[in-house]
């Protein structure tokens, strides 16, 4: 008797959401191994088991979290299972074999990974995104798809530019489209929309172009790199855990620990960025940027301690969060060059030069 599989595994997914694997055998055994690989090429064994049937039934159960370490060091990945059935007797031996590629992600997306990534860019931002000249933008997608993008100027001219293609290989794009990329000598920016294959981003220029403290890298829901810019105020909360004792009839302090503690406030958000601030909240890995003549220099990583992200459907109130955060690293005691005599970094108040 062959391997029957009534559940099989074929196509894309999203690697938090794989279905379980059905299938029945008339052996008395099942050998499972499963193989990765980022290219189809070369593969890689993760798992090599002998499974047992219940009732000849045998369910591969919670893929997922088996597979979900290995798509976030690729971001995507294909995976093959290969089954072997034994018998006890002199039966031969029976194959089958599952291949289907996996998309890193964390989040619960009410649609199929094939669908998402082919309408959509690697990010949890469905919506308009503001931005300013001078930030930094990027966007990630599943393929190798030529975007472009098409920007609207102040006095209603329009112009078409091609995006940057800066990384990725050839699963994955990542695109610079940051907005003064798309800039025009004598006009001024207004928005802009990015478009690869049916995937679309909208960009609207904020005129009044706020200082940005802090401006923060964070891994999203996709495992890939987004900025997020705070514009409101920013404040240095630092407090000092002292413990001290008399030492030769003198009292010292003979432990000083510094406890570095940040306040940011995102100002004004619109809709879409509100929702899509969660994910700020929610990522595994943060980091603070600051810029020196305009380069970037990606700092130190960061913990976020405390956050107030409430929202409302009133229909008079703005969205804006607050919340804290402390380097990462046990030393707070943290030079920072780039500040060139500011308080806090080189986008905060350019009234300090």
């Amino acid at each position: 008797m062959a391997i029957t599989i009534s559940n099989g595994l074929s196509g894309k997914y999203f690697s938090m959401s794989v279905p379980d694997m059905v299938c029945t055998i008339g052996g008395y055994r099942m050998g499972v191994k499963i193989l990765i690989s980022p290219d189809s090429k070369s593969w890689t064994e993760i798992y090599s088991e002998y499974l047992y049937p219940l009732d000849g039934s045998i369910t591969l159960a919670d893929l997922g979290s088996l597979l979900t370490p290995y798509a976030r060091q690729m971001l995507v990945v294909d995976v093959q299972i290969q089954m072997t059935e034994e018998f006890a007797d002199s039966t031969p031996t029976t194959t089958q074999q599952q291949t289907f590629s996996l998309v890193y992600c964390e989040a619960d997306i009410p649609t199929t990974c094939e669908d998402w990534t082919t309408n959509h860019f690697l990010s949890l931002l469905l919506g308009t995104k503001l931005t300013a000249p001078g930030r930094l933008e990027y966007l990630h997608f599943i393929g190798t798809d030529t975007a472009s993008c098409a920007a609207t100027y102040t006095d209603g001219s329009t112009g078409t530019f091609t995006p940057a293609v800066i990384g990725g290989n050839s699963s994955y794009t990542t695109i610079d489209v940051s907005p003064d990329r798309f800039a025009a000598e004598g006009k001024t920016l207004a928005t802009y929309t990015i478009t690869a294959g049916s995937r679309r981003q909208q960009y609207d220029i904020d005129f009044r172009m706020p200082d940005c403290a802090p401006v923060l890298l964070f891994t999203n829901s996709f495992g890939c790199d987004e900025l997020f810019y705070c514009t409101g105020l920013a404040t240095k909360a630092p407090t000092f855990k002292r413990d001290s004792a008399y030492i030769g009839g003198l009292k010292k302090n003979y432990r000083i620990q510094e406890t570095r503690t940040f306040k940011a406030d995102t100002g004004p958000l619109n809709e879409d960025m509100a929702d899509w601030f969660g994910e700020v909240m929610r990522s595994p890995y943060v980091r603070l940027v600051t810029f020196k003549n305009g380069r970037p220099n990606i700092g130190r990583e960061i913990v976020i301690d405390d956050s107030k992200t409430e929202q409302t459907n009133a229909l008079d109130e703005i969205p804006r969060f607050t919340f804290s955060y402390e380097y990462a690293q046990h030393n707070h005691n943290v030079v920072e060059l780039e500040r060139e005599g500011r308080i806090f970094d080189n986008t905060f108040d350019y009234t300090f030069n």
